[in-house]
């Protein structure tokens, strides 16, 4: 049986050359670089840190007033404490993890109110929860990572621009 013009045409045309192949996989390798570059990862992710950070001490800094409120806890003073950071300090909610307090005969301490004291994201170096506590009051710092943080951490109200600070008294730190 002879094949004709046309049908030898068509048999042709049938995939890709390796040469389109590889012109689509150079078109999408650029397209993906300039993705990458466009949206930061490395800054997303500091930022993703950075919200985990405001709402960890969002959180002790609401058990701890209602803590207070209720009679949960009574607040010491942590001095030159040594291990009032979640980088050396427990997670323990009873006055012995790196939030200090004591706990009145019969009381929980923060138990109520949190399950565990939280860890910093990366929880080394100068990424570390600071807690300190004088005079009835307390305060609570983190280093920020993200750049667009930074009017948060000087805006705060406490006394170190460097630093996010909340609690009832933000020059304790």
């Amino acid at each position: 049986m002879k094949i004709g013009r046309k049908q030898k045409r068509q048999r042709g045309f049938a995939g890709f050359t390796l040469v389109e192949l590889l012109v689509v996989v150079a078109i999408v390798a650029v397209l993906a670089g300039v993705i990458v570059v466009a949206i930061n990862p490395a800054a997303l992710l500091q930022k993703n840190r950075d919200a985990m950070r405001l709402d960890d001490l969002d959180n002790v800094h609401r058990a701890l007033s209602l803590a207070l409120a209720d009679g949960e806890v009574t607040l010491v003073e942590t001095g030159t404490c040594n291990n009032c950071t979640s980088g050396s300090g427990t997670q323990a909610v009873d006055g012995t993890g790196w939030v200090k307090f004591e706990v009145p005969t019969g009381k929980t301490g923060l138990a109520k109110y949190l399950p565990e004291l939280p860890l910093d994201p990366l929880n080394l170096g100068s990424n570390i929860y600071t807690f300190g506590s004088a005079a009835g009051a307390y305060e609570i710092n983190v280093v920020l990572e993200s750049a667009d943080n930074a009017p948060k951490m000087s805006t705060d109200g406490g006394n170190a621009a460097g630093v996010w600070e909340i609690g009832t008294s933000l020059t304790i730190l």
